[in-house]
């Protein structure tokens, strides 16, 4: 029995509907990040957040667990089907199709500075972001685990997820290809250093 993996949203074509729910979850975080930098997490209801961005609140927990995760502008945690196949075919370099995973699977916030602005305002969401780091850091250790050994998975996850860490506060990443290209050189970086 075969079954047919759910297609890589990068190259499938983007339907009406789907355009669609990427303009509500738009709005759902522009408005979360505009309301919890004002009024700080504890200062917002997800009802006001729906408010402006004109859903209802049933349709919020369609794209976001909580009001961090829409501040934030952060996704689920867990690696999609199709980016799970594609790693696990792939036969590269293991950091590098890391890199690659870990791309093409990271939610890319179209306003950084508003978002770095955001955690200076409100240091209490720092820890949702650690949080959220540490469920990605899971769900990409399940992933990566299929191709090597459990110790060597912690480490690649470990020194991706740091070179991601490190590439968002440095740079602005247009699309998911530059991103792994960043994080690739910025692995290469953090290898030079530890063996210099």
């Amino acid at each position: 029995m075969t079954t047919t993996a759910a297609p890589d949203p990068a190259t499938a074509p983007c339907t009406l509907r789907e355009r669609k729910k990427q303009q509500t979850r738009q709005a759902l975080h522009d408005a979360a990040l505009t309301l919890v930098s004002e009024h700080g997490l504890d200062g917002v209801t997800v009802e006001q957040i729906c408010g402006d961005a004109d859903v209802s609140p049933r349709t919020f927990f369609n794209y976001f667990t909580s009001k961090a995760h829409a501040a934030l502008g952060l996704d689920t945690v867990e690696v999609p089907e199709w980016a799970a196949i594609r790693f696990t075919e792939a036969d590269g370099r293991l950091v590098d199709d890391l890199c690659t995973l870990v791309a093409s699977t990271v939610p890319l916030s179209q306003d950084r500075r508003r978002m770095k602005e955001l955690l200076v305002l409100r240091p209490e969401m720092a820890p949702m972001v650690m949080q959220w780091m540490a469920e990605s850091r899971q769900s990409l250790l399940a992933t990566v685990s299929t191709r090597t050994d459990e110790q060597t998975a912690r480490t690649a996850v470990g020194l991706v997820l740091s070179a991601l860490s490190e590439v968002a506060h440095r740079d602005t990443v247009g699309d998911s290809e530059e991103l792994a290209s960043r994080l690739r050189a910025v692995v290469a970086e953090m290898g030079a250093l530890a063996a210099g």
